[in-house]
């Protein structure tokens, strides 16, 4: 092989190494996957058990960056009308006013601005959290699972757990105080797919 082939060979090489390593650093936007992803919620009822639900329709994106946290955040709207409690009587109860109040506020949000990474899978999401119309800051603990392509669809995905903890009277919701728990927690569990690359600042 002469010089020029050699060279051009290693030229294309080197190229296409640091094209896939700038690709592989860029904040990448992903969409939430609804059949790989649940929203649910747990308190306790007097002692006797944990009351759980779910909420089956939310969407939203985050932006994830393995290389820089600051990048990082997500936006996930509920819609509130979508609560499953597994019982319709107890559905319509806890949609009405003196709980989550659907007619008058139909969509909770929260939106992540700080994610801090603890250690290579561990991290605290720092946001705030809009229900009843109260806005309160919230932070999730979260497990980086598994971030790549699907084996399946060959799209780039990524997912995560997150549980947090918060006072629901803290958005109004006091109802039942001593028969159903202040403390109400919430488990994330998240796929999301590859939406498009972001451009860095300055580029069209």
């Amino acid at each position: 092989m002469n010089f020029r082939a050699h060279f051009g060979q290693w030229f294309i090489g080197a190229a296409a190494l640091a094209f896939a390593t700038c690709a592989a650093a860029a904040p990448v936007e992903y969409r939430f996957d609804p059949v790989h992803s649940q929203l649910l919620f747990f308190a306790d009822h007097m002692g006797f058990s944990r009351s759980i639900g779910r909420f089956a329709r939310w969407q939203g994106q985050f932006v994830y960056d393995p290389d820089n946290a600051s990048a990082n955040r997500v936006d996930l709207n509920i819609d509130i009308s979508s609560l499953d409690l597994g019982d319709a009587n107890w559905n319509r109860t806890m949609l009405s006013g003196k709980w989550f109040d659907a007619k008058n506020h139909p969509q909770a949000r929260f939106f992540g601005t700080k994610f801090e990474l603890v250690d290579a899978t561990l991290a605290k999401l720092h946001g705030e959290l809009t229900l009843l119309g109260v806005t309160q800051p919230v932070t999730l603990d979260v497990r980086i699972n598994r971030i790549g392509t699907h084996p399946y669809t060959l799209k780039a995905t990524a997912g995560f757990s997150a549980t947090t903890t918060i006072s629901r009277s803290a958005f109004g919701m006091d109802a039942l105080q001593g028969t159903l728990a202040d403390a109400v927690e919430i488990r994330i569990e998240v796929e999301g797919q590859r939406a498009k690359p972001l451009r860095k600042a300055g580029k069209q």
